[in-house]
């Protein structure tokens, strides 16, 4: 009876401890987590560089080919989305590197950090009830591909950035400047409305967080001047990065390398310089401003 007693004892004593939940399942790579958590809670919302501004015909296919080696080159990745969108193992066709490339775009707006045998998330959605156009989902992925939500709330679009990379120099009279380094008051040099330059100074200046997966306009020039900048930043003539392309002409040369590519920064950054344009120069290439 004094046995059957303490079992009974230590069994509640057990009950009553908080334990964490056991990994059940093998651990899964970070790109099949990420798998995971959109098929539990939906695919993310992102400023998609082949759409934004404005789309350009062929774009996605073209960049879903000129990517194509590149994606498969990392293995893990690669795996991960062939698994999942049922691909075959071998040589794919343009249509399924289309399928390929969409699919590494959602894997990269979903940023997943680890915290012991779990990732936290938090990322928008397009809202499937309720008024709300957009949620915000916060929750967890166990190693194991186990998903729990959190919260949800209700939220707006994306704001994606229309600005320059934080390396981007701006031509002053005392010579090039950082764009991270311009503040209100820098002077630099401008366009005036007949055409000439003249310096001015900044009266406001801005910056923008780049989310998760955001892509760049690199494009290099035939004087070998270069920019990279986001696709939806214009030039003097009133043209979006994304919607240029090889051979076209750019502040009196020629383009002969455009290209999407992945931004490593942080943020994006512009100006707006006094004056009747508010253009500027960046990297040597004459662009307007996103905050006149």
């Amino acid at each position: 009876m004094k046995l059957a007693l303490a079992l009974m004892v230590l069994g509640a004593v057990a009950c009553g401890s908080p334990t964490p939940a056991p990994v059940v399942g093998s651990p899964l790579s970070v790109p099949q987590l990420k798998f995971a958590v959109m098929d539990s809670v939906g695919k993310p919302v992102y400023c998609d560089p082949d759409f934004y501004p404005v789309a350009r015909v062929g774009g996605e296919q073209a960049n879903a080919v000129s990517m194509y080696a590149q994606i498969k080159a990392d293995a893990e990745t690669y795996a991960a989305i062939v698994a999942h969108e049922h691909l075959a193992s071998g040589d794919l066709t343009d249509a399924q590197k289309l399928t390929v490339y969409r699919a590494w775009k959602l894997l990269r707006a979903l940023p997943l950090t680890p915290q012991g045998n779990e990732y936290p998330f938090q990322y928008r959605i397009q809202s499937s009830t309720g008024s709300a156009a957009y949620e915000m989902v916060s929750g967890t992925v166990r190693v194991d591909g186990v998903v729990s939500v959190t919260s949800r709330s209700a939220t707006g679009a994306p704001n994606c950035p229309i600005c320059l990379a934080a390396s981007m120099m701006i031509a002053t009279p005392g010579g090039p400047v950082r764009v991270t380094d311009v503040r209100v008051g820098t002077v630099v040099w401008t366009q005036a409305a007949d055409g000439s330059r003249i310096a001015a100074p900044v009266v406001e200046v801005g910056s923008m967080e780049a989310p998760a997966g955001h892509m760049m306009v690199h494009l290099v020039l035939a004087d070998e001047r270069e920019l990279l900048v986001s696709p939806g930043h214009k030039t003097a003539d009133g043209r979006a990065a994304g919607t240029l392309q090889k051979g076209d002409q750019l502040d009196g040369s020629t383009i002969t390398t455009w290209q999407l590519v992945p931004y490593a920064g942080r943020r994006t950054y512009d100006l707006l310089p006094a004056g009747a344009t508010g253009h500027y120069w960046a990297n040597g290439i004459l662009l307007s401003s996103t905050l006149a």
